[in-house]
């Protein structure tokens, strides 16, 4: 990992923003889930979206990140996700009141000072960037600014952002329902201008055709499976889903991506029983006791075959690897 440097503007953590909105039963639900969730315990399980995803891509993993607690080694792609993630949060929060004195100056026929008046609203960091995030936001901004300039500022900024979603639904595994809580948080939310909803993610790696489909579908079914569930289920319909990639493909051959399918098509009607089993999978897991490590090798973009291991903070202690968890540290599991 090379040097980096954060950057949060936002006067509110993730975990107080749209807290108020809750209803208390849900609440009440968050508070009694627990990630180490064990059949007999009081509480029930709590899963996000992140849990899930890794889950998925390695039992053992899973186990050591959100059942133990370990942290994880912090990357360069994971700061960089987070820096760009803080300034789309702030801009959201603080483009809209500009957005009246911008439509006054491009009606002027001043168009530079628009753009630059809106481009004022990203701040500047104390310390230069130093993963290549200024790139990256003033690539997202440009495609928001085209936006502006084709929507006139109708339905342009966010309905919501950030958005902090919970529900409470019950997976059956074998005949017998448990109650799972799901959390997580929504980049940004659109309203369509036909009584409906876009789901946007905001993406800071970089965009491989298929392959990141298909999970992302998966993702954003997880997202609407929460609003559908939830306290939003009555007055927020998802009609669409998004994603935008910013710094583009991963070969280089476009600066960026942006993608934007409807809710429900051939292409996407997959996606609900897929979110579905993966959720099954996790609490059978959770019943038997059973996080397996999972390693397998894939075929990147380049063609080269590498491990599905080299990026885990948890090789020194993964059986998989010849290693032994309880040889290397000693660790509490906490009742959350």
């Amino acid at each position: 990992m090379g040097e980096f440097m954060k950057f949060n503007p936002n006067k509110e953590s993730l975990g107080d923003r749209g807290a108020e909105a809750h209803t208390p039963e849900l609440l009440e639900s968050y508070n009694n889930s627990a990630y180490a969730w064990q059949p007999g315990m009081a509480k029930h399980l709590r899963v996000s979206k992140s849990s899930l995803n890794a889950h998925g891509w390695c039992g053992y993993s899973y186990k050591m990140k959100y059942i133990y607690r370990l942290s994880e080694v912090e990357t360069d792609d994971m700061v960089r996700g987070t820096n760009v993630h803080n300034i789309v949060e702030y801009f959201w929060d603080e483009a809209p009141s500009r957005i009246d004195e911008t439509l006054t100056l491009i009606a002027d026929d001043k168009l530079i000072l628009a753009k630059e008046l809106m481009y004022s609203v990203i701040p500047t960091p104390p310390k230069p960037y130093l993963l290549g995030e200024e790139e990256v936001i003033r690539q997202w901004f440009e495609w928001q600014w085209n936006r502006f300039l084709l929507t006139k500022g109708v339905n342009w900024a966010a309905a919501g952002n950030e958005v902090s979603a919970h529900a409470l639904i019950n997976v059956e595994v074998d005949g017998e329902d448990y109650p799972v809580h799901l959390r997580g948080y929504i980049d940004t939310i659109f309203a369509d201008g036909e009584g409906g909803f876009v789901l946007m993610e905001l993406k800071t790696g970089k965009w491989q055709p298929k392959k990141t489909a298909k999970k992302l579908r998966e993702e954003m079914q997880f997202y609407k499976l929460m609003l559908d569930e939830g306290e939003f289920s009555d007055w927020l319909p998802v009609t669409h889903w998004a994603w935008e990639f910013p710094r583009g493909w991963v070969n280089g051959g476009v600066k960026a991506e942006w993608e934007l399918e409807e809710v429900g098509t051939k292409i996407t009607r997959y996606a609900p029983k897929t979110v579905q089993n993966k959720l099954k999978k996790l609490v059978k897991a959770h019943i038997t006791d059973s996080f397996e490590p999972e390693p397998f090798n894939y075929t990147d973009w380049k063609g080269n075959v590498v491990s599905s291991c080299q990026w885990c903070s948890f090789m020194e202690l993964c059986p998989a690897w010849g290693n032994n968890i309880d040889s290397q540290t000693e660790i509490k599991l906490e009742d959350e």
